[in-house]
């Protein structure tokens, strides 16, 4: 039987950083009752047909505020979205006072970019360079 949707999710630090940083930086929007936030320390977020749900987990790692998103070999999961235009995203994404790696084009025909999240995980986004944007 095929699988129709996958949504992670994530175990972080603080719920009202992690809210804040996933609509500032990136655009997401909370769909979840706020009730649950409030409640529970649970969130589902939305941008376009990308969904997760973030959970405040009460023995969370802290983020390791020293390392940035320049090497992605040291994360065991990268999650990676693919943005209808990467170029106009980064932009936002530094406009917004994030830091996110330099937009660089890959050997492999991508153009793209990291970032992490408050509580250290690496989010990457690519568009494939012969495409416009």
């Amino acid at each position: 039987m095929p699988l129709k949707n996958l949504v992670p999710t994530l175990n972080i630090s603080d719920i009202e950083a992690s809210l804040e940083f996933y609509r500032e930086a990136l655009g997401f929007d909370v769909v979840s009752d706020p009730a649950a936030v409030r409640e529970w320390r649970w969130a589902t977020i939305r941008s376009g047909y990308t969904e997760r749900m973030l959970s405040e987990a009460r023995h969370a790692p802290p983020a390791d505020k020293s390392t940035g998103p320049r090497d992605d070999s040291d994360w065991p999961v990268i999650f990676y979205f693919y943005p209808d235009d990467v170029v106009a995203l980064y932009a936002q994404v530094i406009a917004q006072g994030f830091e996110p790696n330099p937009l660089e084009a890959t050997f492999y025909g991508m153009r793209e970019f990291s970032l992490t999240d408050p509580d250290g995980q690496l989010l990457s986004f690519g568009q494939d360079s012969k495409r416009p944007g």
